[in-house]
């Protein structure tokens, strides 16, 4: 197999830097490191990529513009990375994304990066024990709650590290109409979600909000949610609430309700994701195929739920909910 040719978007940097280095591991063809504030679209494609590697800081994610149509090329493969996260890459976790990188490009499995000695094994040993102890806990009741004014439904997708391309690749499949909300519960470092808004509204034809407590719940409309917030619900319908620790998602209405744990999702959702399922909702893991951490969806396949791929994800959200 030849090698996949790269152009990597980045300003000068150690995130720079840590990109090239991280691309040429992987086994792809270095073809260009481009500025994006100072090269145009035409640079980009003077160097035949098969795949764009954007990173991004608040300068390089206003220069984006320019490149929207590059970016929407599906002959391309397109990829993000936050400038902060790949500047402090290194060692083990640096091995981990070059190899992230590669399945992202070849389509193969082979995430995680050799340890040497035991360490293997022991990491190994401790995902099958996290999957078991999921598997062995006790079934979560799921017998609806008589209500005279029941919740809404929403989409949920749950991801953290390696999480966004799967993310955006997702919200670029639903229509500007899509008839629930969807509340992305995306975990990243140093709490920049404004960031993430503008990053989203880029890849989604919905409109991208940051959730706020008090705020209502719209269809057609992606929330971003930092952490502290909840869904909550009042006589008007869901709302977002403050809290102290991750979000439960309790008061959507399960059976008219999806849970989503993409890539770096946290396994303590398996449990509401499958209560989801049991009321008649939709409760899906991301595939192991190019996905970075897969522990949650591991531990939900575990408990007898089903894991698939962004597009059969896509595929059954529309025929769940046709806009």
């Amino acid at each position: 197999m030849s090698a996949r040719r790269v152009v990597v978007l980045a300003r000068a940097g150690a995130a720079c830097d840590r990109t090239r280095a991280a691309v040429q591991q992987a086994g792809a063809e270095l073809a260009a490191v481009l500025d994006p504030t100072a090269a145009s679209e035409d640079e980009v494609r003077a160097g035949a990529p098969d795949a764009v590697l954007v990173v991004l800081d608040p300068v390089a994610e206003a220069a984006l513009e320019k490149f929207d149509a590059l970016l929407a090329d599906p002959a391309l493969t397109v990829m993000f990375d936050d400038a902060e996260v790949a500047a402090r890459r290194d060692g083990w976790e640096a091995a981990r994304w070059a190899r992230h990188l590669a399945a992202k490009l070849h389509g193969h499995q082979d995430v995680l990066p050799a340890v040497p000695g035991d360490a293997t094994r022991d990491f190994e040993q401790e995902m099958e024990d996290l999957t078991l102890q999921v598997a062995a806990m006790p079934p979560v009741a799921h017998q609806a709650k008589p209500s005279t004014a029941p919740a809404n439904g929403a989409v949920v997708v749950a991801a953290g590290v390696g999480g966004p391309d799967a993310v955006r690749q997702l919200l670029g499949e639903l229509p500007e109409s899509f008839p629930r909300p969807v509340l992305l519960r995306q975990r990243i470092e140093g709490g920049q979600y404004d960031r993430l808004v503008r990053q989203m509204q880029r890849a989604s034809r919905m409109q991208v909000m940051l959730a706020q407590p008090g705020e209502p719940l719209r269809a057609g409309t992606v929330y971003v949610m930092p952490d502290g917030l909840d869904v909550g619900e009042a006589p008007a319908g869901l709302h977002f609430v403050a809290t102290a620790g991750e979000p439960a998602f309790a008061a959507l209405r399960a059976a008219d309700s999806a849970m989503l744990l993409l890539s770096g999702a946290l396994p303590a959702l398996v449990d509401a994701a499958m209560a989801m399922r049991w009321a008649g909702g939709l409760a899906l893991g991301q595939a192991a195929e190019n996905c970075f951490d897969p522990a949650a969806s591991q531990a939900l396949v575990g408990r007898g739920g089903e894991a698939t791929g962004l597009a059969g994800m896509s595929r059954q959200l529309l025929q769940r909910w046709s806009a």
